[in-house]
């Protein structure tokens, strides 16, 4: 039992290690005019992962697509693996990274997160929907969650590294509303952490339910919290 708990907890160190340095990437990254080509490259292929399966996708079409020559696309990336894994790296990992969206957001009171929350959720959406053409049939909510599903099949690891972001939310959420019981601001005898991750499903409920018709309904998703806050608030 010993031995399995050292193992789990060395597994866990090594993948907060390989999180932690690949967001140190992303920042000694910024200014290089080879990593402003390795950005063309990764955001025409998030372009084109979106929509078509990683099993469709050549590299070709990437190279073609942007006017590369095979050598400069092996020199930043040797295989279509590689490829993927930086796409998810970046737009999946990176940019649901609490410590990345959520800055200056601990001092909020929880009126103030939720519109910080929606604002950043809108935000995220209307940046991401610019990498969709206005004829494809697809939304950007619906081939989001695509992608991540792809995700979990072709990334190694995927799985446990998002859980462990969703658990940081989730964490960020319960201090919040603790602060806010605190401060009287919400009934303090209602379950921290229960509203914590009652106030994630209702955004991931909300996601996947108008993913399936024209893409996340940020207004309406902004009703579903204020009627949540609205019955908890002292």
């Amino acid at each position: 039992m010993v031995y399995i708990l050292i193992i789990c907890k060395k597994n866990n160190f090594l993948m907060q290690k390989s999180y932690f340095c690949m967001e140190q990437k992303y920042e000694i990254m910024k200014g290089s005019k080879g990593s402003e080509t390795k950005m063309t490259i990764r955001e025409e292929a998030f372009r084109l992962f979106l929509t078509k399966d990683f099993n469709i996708v050549p590299l070709k079409q990437i190279e073609r697509s942007l006017n590369l020559s095979r050598g400069c696309m092996s020199y930043h990336y040797p295989t279509k693996q590689e490829l993927f894994n930086d796409v998810i790296d970046y737009y999946i990992l990176h940019k649901q990274n609490t410590n990345n969206k959520m800055q200056g957001a601990f001092n909020l009171s929880l009126l103030e997160f939720i519109h910080f929350y929606v604002d950043k959720v809108a935000s995220t959406k209307n940046e991401m929907q610019q990498f969709l053409s206005d004829d494809d049939p697809n939304n950007i909510t619906n081939a989001y969650l695509k992608l991540i599903s792809q995700a979990e099949c072709y990334y190694p690891n995927f799985k446990q590294i998002a859980q462990e972001i969703k658990q940081h939310e989730v964490i960020l959420f319960e201090k919040i509303i603790k602060k806010a019981q605190e401060k009287k601001e919400i009934k303090p005898e209602l379950d921290s952490l229960l509203l914590a991750q009652h106030f994630r499903y209702l955004f991931y409920g909300q996601s996947y339910d108008d993913a399936l018709n024209n893409g996340l309904d940020v207004d309406r998703l902004k009703k579903q919290f204020m009627f949540l806050y609205n019955i908890i608030k002292y």
